[in-house]
């Protein structure tokens, strides 16, 4: 069977607009990047009753690890690839943190210092990456709780 050329030019144009527009919308800024205002149906992995409620601010994270593991942390202890918690800069070690990715919550301890890049407010030590299903550097909700 053959298609006529305008079918084909038709659908080859639809393609294009396609393939071009969705990555454009993806980076426009515009998204919150899985970061959400309102709780989702169900949290996962959240015994704190305070993160159901919390005050999320939406937030860029990087996650780290890897290379790492075995060295000091400013709030005492070592990085292993089980630990569970997050680098501030200005949080007191120990402040719990709700953090809110693609519907799944977590809450976890201020354990290090930093980041140290431009605008990111966050670093997830890498434990915290994967319970969340964080891959790369993203936009969450998060909420500091207290002790």
């Amino acid at each position: 069977m053959k298609r006529s050329s305008a079918t084909s030019a038709a659908l080859t144009v639809a393609v294009l607009a396609a393939s071009v527009a969705l990555p454009a919308a993806a980076s426009t800024g515009t998204s919150n990047g899985g970061a959400s205002a309102t709780p989702p149906a169900q949290d996962q992995g959240t015994s704190d009753p305070r993160a159901r409620s919390a005050d999320y601010r939406a937030v860029k994270a990087t996650w780290y690890g890897p290379g790492l593991y075995g060295n000091h942390l400013a709030c005492g202890g070592r990085l292993t690839h089980r630990t569970l918690g997050v680098a501030h800069k200005s949080l007191p070690c120990g402040t719990k943190v709700a953090l809110r990715y693609h519907g799944r919550t977590i809450v976890v301890p201020v354990v290090d210092r930093g980041p140290y890049s431009r605008g990111v407010s966050y670093d997830l030590t890498s434990a915290t990456a994967r319970q969340l299903g964080m891959t790369q550097t993203s936009r969450l909700g998060a909420a500091p709780l207290g002790n």
